[in-house]
């Protein structure tokens, strides 16, 4: 598979081999050769170690999706974003205290509760 190839060759310049590399994955170099020579196709779970350990997205190593690698800095931002959510909630604690019963709510009754809260929140 070309995908493997080519992360293979970026992660020489780290001194990763190929042995080194199907190490990493918990895997032979064999089966890492397979890989490269088309006679075995990478497992999702392999794609999503691959993903998690070098940054090359799964679904670039499965499907050639683009883009190939993970913006971490667009990761950074969302939990930036995240963590911002959480303190701003800490300010209300009557809300955050109502959370995990807002969570449990059927539906209908939430759903319903979440548009009142919009209607209320936009007569400013």
């Amino acid at each position: 598979m070309e995908r493997i190839r080519e992360i293979l060759t970026e992660l020489k310049n780290d001194g990763y081999t190929q042995s080194s590399f199907a190490e990493e994955l918990g895997k032979d170099q064999g089966t890492v050769s397979k890989w490269l020579n088309g006679k075995m196709d990478v497992p999702e779970s392999i794609a999503i170690i691959i993903e998690a350990k070098f940054g090359y997205r799964k679904e670039w190593i499965l499907k050639g999706e683009l883009p190939k690698k993970i913006d971490h800095k667009k990761e950074l931002a969302e939990v930036s974003r995240i963590a911002k959510q959480g303190r701003d909630l800490d300010l209300v604690p009557e809300l955050r205290d109502l959370l995990d019963s807002i969570m449990k709510l059927p539906k209908d009754e939430y759903d319903s509760l979440i548009l009142t809260i919009k209607r209320f929140v936009k007569k400013k």
